[in-house]
C-alpha cells in the first residue's frame, strides 16, 4: 500500500518484531502502521476513555500551556480556536478561555457535531491527534480547506527519533492508537502541497502552518 501521507511507495522497516508492522515512505519519510493492523473504531474509543487529561493537574497544565504559548504569537486577540480531535476531556478549552480566546471542540467520538465544516477558521489546533490519524492526507486536506486567509493550523505530535533502534525503543510508538509518525520535513512537505506555509516548528513536537493572505 502507498504512503498515507503522500501516496508514494513504502518499504517495511523490518521483517522482525517489534518493527515488522511498520512501513516507511521512500519519498517523504513518514512511518505508518500497516493498514491491516490499524485499530478498530471501538478499540480506539475504549483506549481514549482511559486517558486522564486533567487540566487542573500542574504538570499537564504546564504542558498544555507550552502549546498555547507557542501558538499565541500567531493568534488575533479573541479568536475562536477549533480543537480538532478534542478527546473525551477537551482540556485545551480552559487554557484558551484564560487567554481570552473562544473555543470549539470537535471529536468524532466525543463531540461529533460537524457544524465546524460550515465556516472558515482563523485557528485550528490538532493537539496530540496527528499520530492517531489513519488517513492523515485526507484529514489535513479537510483542515487546510477550512482555514480562513491568514489562518493557522497548529499541531503537536512527537517527531520520530533517529534510527531504527531509537524507533524500536520509543515509548510513543507503543500506544496502540498511534498509527503514524512524522518528521518536521515530511509534515512541512505535506502542508506545502496544501498551500500552507511553514511558520514555526520546535524540532521536537510543535509545528505551525499558515494559509496565505490576511484575516478578514
Amino acid at each position: 500500500m502507498p504512503c498515507r501521507l503522500c501516496a508514494e511507495p513504502v518499504v517495511s522497516l523490518s521483517s522482525e518484531p517489534p518493527l515488522d508492522g511498520y512501513e516507511r515512505c521512500e519519498r517523504c519519510g513518514y512511518v505508518q502502521l500497516r493498514r491491516e493492523l490499524l485499530p478498530a473504531p471501538e478499540a480506539e474509543r475504549a483506549r481514549y476513555l482511559l486517558h486522564r487529561n486533567d487540566p487542573a493537574e500542574p504538570g499537564y497544565r504546564a504542558w498544555l500551556g507550552a502549546f498555547m504559548d507557542a501558538i499565541r504569537p500567531y493568534l488575533r486577540d479573541g479568536v475562536e480556536i477549533l480543537d480538532f480531535g478534542s478527546g473525551p476531556v477537551p482540556a485545551l478549552g480552559s487554557l484558551a478561555a484564560e487567554r481570552g480566546y473562544g473555543y470549539r471542540p470537535y471529536d468524532p467520538y466525543f463531540a461529533p457535531d460537524g457544524a465546524w465544516r460550515s465556516r472558515r477558521w482563523e485557528a485550528i489546533a490538532v493537539h496530540e491527534v496527528a499520530e492517531h490519524l489513519a488517513e492523515p492526507a485526507v484529514i489535513f486536506a479537510e483542515l487546510a480547506a477550512a482555514l480562513a486567509p491568514g489562518g493557522i493550523l497548529a499541531l503537536r505530535t512527537r517527531f520520530q527519533p533517529a534510527g531504527l533502534e531509537g524507533f524500536a525503543r520509543w515509548r510513543y510508538r507503543q500506544d496502540s492508537t498511534h498509527v503514524g509518525f512524522f518528521t518536521p520535513s515530511c509534515l512541512s512537505r505535506a502542508m506545502d502541497r496544501l498551500g500552507l506555509e511553514h511558520a514555526h516548528d520546535d524540532g521536537r513536537e510543535i509545528a505551525i502552518y499558515r494559509r496565505g493572505g490576511s484575516p478578514g
